[in-house]
């Protein structure tokens, strides 16, 4: 199996195009970005600013297969972003831009609906875990996850993820992760609010 390793800013191509792939078919994303002919494409141009700000001062760790990125798992700090990141265009400027300025607000408004769902103390989020389609089905999701989980260990809060993809559910249980909650997202997806089981919460926990 690959060894994880992270991510540098040379890698931002292959990160935009892994996830507007593996994306390309998640509910949240057929609800966001409709037209299915130009979906891979509005997703990477949507992910794209939060791929750049995670490398700016969040956790960003790749797999690679004979030198090609196929796979990657980006995590939000639970401190404030890096003012590193302050200069860069924004996720919500760039939904703006796709989907115009209404229906960007009206699905961030949806989405910002789920805080209430965030563990207390909150910590680390896992924002993204993405595997190339041509990889998928070879565990190379699960290295990522345990490996990011294991780093995480000693930071404060609980580590969470939201999904809008009913089958990634049981492939978090198997991690450790359970349902906090969930919102229906207007009249698109079901979201799901998930944290970590208590052993990854602390610092002073096993890992």
């Amino acid at each position: 199996m690959p060894t994880p390793r992270a991510a540098t800013p040379h890698d931002l191509p292959a990160l935009r195009t892994v996830c507007a792939l593996a994306y390309r078919g998640n509910p949240l994303m057929r609800w966001v970005l409709p037209d299915e002919t130009t979906r891979a494409d509005a997703c990477a141009l949507w992910l794209g600013p939060s791929l750049e700000r995670y490398l700016a001062g969040g956790r960003v760790d790749v797999v690679t297969v004979d030198d090609d990125l196929v796979a990657l798992a980006a995590w939000r700090p639970a401190a404030a972003p890096s003012t590193s990141a302050a200069h860069l265009p924004t996720p919500a400027g760039a939904l703006a831009a796709l989907v115009g300025p209404a229906r960007a607000a009206e699905v961030l408004g949806h989405l910002g609906g789920t805080a209430d769902l965030a563990p207390t103390p909150g910590g680390p989020y896992l924002n993204y875990l993405a595997v190339h389609p041509a990889h998928q089905g070879r565990g190379l999701g699960g290295t990522l996850l345990r490996h990011g989980l294991a780093a995480l260990a000693r930071e404060d809060g609980t580590p969470w993820l939201a999904t809008a993809d009913e089958r990634n559910v049981p492939f978090y249980e198997r991690h450790g992760f359970t349902v906090a909650g969930s919102r229906r997202l207007g009249d698109g997806p079901l979201l799901r609010v998930m944290h970590a089981a208590a052993r990854h919460a602390s610092g002073t926990s096993p890992g």
